[in-house]
């Protein structure tokens, strides 16, 4: 797993990427659900989180014989589908409380009082938290069906021989 999280050459099956990506979502949800429950800096784990989703989203880019590069393209699209199912989703996880929550901090913004509208800012995120799990679930599933579903390349092509083949590491 190590080599498939850690290290961006070469290629994977489908089935060891789908793999890759359920660590990388089960850690997402574990640093959004800590962020919320513990504390908002271990959001910064998911810096730690950028490398890995890199190599695993590369290597099975690479095994459809195209560049890494698309990567960029995915981590635009995760953003979208994540707006997307916030947006769609955003109305079921809405209280009135919660809108008074946003409308205090707005107001409390506008007055200047910004230690007040973090303090909000904290409270709605608490209330929040299934929709952004909800979000961060969606978004890696997607993404995980596109890229995915592309077709590997059957030779071996410059970023190694095709998973399951011999010299392909067992990936």
């Amino acid at each position: 797993m190590g080599n498939l999280l850690f290290n961006p050459n070469g290629r994977v099956a489908r089935t060891r990427f789908l793999q890759g990506m359920v660590v990388l979502t089960v850690a997402s949800v574990l640093v959004v659900a800590g962020s919320t429950m513990v504390s908002s800096s271990v959001g910064f784990l998911n810096l730690l989180l950028i490398f890995p989703y890199i190599c695993v989203f590369g290597k099975r880019l690479h095994d459809a014989g195209t560049t890494a590069w698309w990567v960029l393209v995915i981590w635009l699209g995760s953003m979208f589908v994540a707006f997307v199912l916030g947006l769609v989703f955003g109305g079921f996880f809405m209280t009135p409380e919660m809108i008074e929550i946003q409308e205090e901090m707005s107001e409390r913004l506008a007055a200047g009082d910004f230690a007040g509208f973090m303090q909000g800012t904290e409270i709605l995120s608490d209330k929040m938290l299934p929709l952004n799990i909800l979000t961060t679930i969606g978004s890696n599933f997607v993404l995980a069906v596109v890229v995915g579903a592309l077709k590997t390349e059957p030779r071996e092509n410059k970023h190694g021989p095709e998973p399951g083949t011999a010299g392909s590491e067992g990936l």
